[in-house]
């Protein structure tokens, strides 16, 4: 007679005498501590705690403060996360709606796609014998603008494309240059020039928006000045 060493027998009057196996659960832990976890935590210290050196109200009431400040803190994190998201996505927006359009940038260098361009040059005092010139890519003098005497303020110029004869120049890139005398001194005016928004490149998770200038370059959002047509 064979005796198999694994006993699977099983009798009803000892079922209840044979040990028995509890299953184990598990309980995920986030790794957080909630206000649910905190008054838990704060009854079963109050339950322990010895009798004759209770813990005083003083102490109790700086758990709970510290407690709602963590909690408070932490809410606040989420709400500034949340307000970000938003402005990014408001920034988007706004950077959309300017594709197609010129914005004017703090740059002599400019694009003109054969019409010529224009821009504007804000004079601090009056200036005396104020003109414009302009060259191509190659830095060759394409034409001179006399623009006389101009008294402070914001002054516009505008170029039709055109050379010294009046024939039409291609498309390119050129750059402006605004000179005038200023107390006795030949001095260079700051030079701003409107530029067409081609495009616009969005980064990563929404940061890194950029403008995409037609024949330029690209710019950030905080750099356009002022939005034209």
């Amino acid at each position: 007679m064979t005796i198999s060493s694994t006993n699977n027998v099983s009798n009803p009057a000892l079922d209840p005498l044979r040990w028995q196996e509890e299953s184990i659960v598990t309980t995920e832990v986030n790794g957080q501590m909630g206000q649910q976890d905190f008054f838990a935590l704060l009854t079963s210290q109050l339950s322990m705690q010895d009798p004759l050196n209770p813990t005083s109200n003083e102490d109790m009431i700086a758990q709970m403060t510290q407690f709602q400040m963590a909690e408070g803190i932490s809410d606040l994190g989420d709400k500034f996360d949340q307000l970000t998201a938003s402005m990014t996505s408001n920034q988007a927006l706004e950077a959309s709606s300017l594709v197609g359009r010129n914005v004017l940038v703090n740059s002599s260098l400019t694009y003109s796609d054969g019409t010529g361009l224009r821009g504007q040059v804000p004079i601090s005092q009056p200036t005396l014998g104020v003109g414009m010139s302009i060259t191509d890519a190659n830095g060759q003098l394409v034409r001179f603008v006399q623009m006389g005497d101009q008294s402070a303020g914001m002054m516009d110029f505008e170029w039709d494309g055109t050379d010294m004869d009046g024939n039409p120049l291609p498309p390119g890139q050129y750059e402006v240059r605004i000179n005038g005398m200023v107390n006795g001194e030949s001095t260079d005016l700051p030079t701003l020039t409107y530029a067409n928004v081609s495009s616009v490149t969005l980064g990563q998770n929404g940061t890194g928006l950029e403008l995409n200038l037609q024949g330029l370059g690209a710019i950030t959002l905080p750099d356009v000045l002022a939005v034209g047509e």
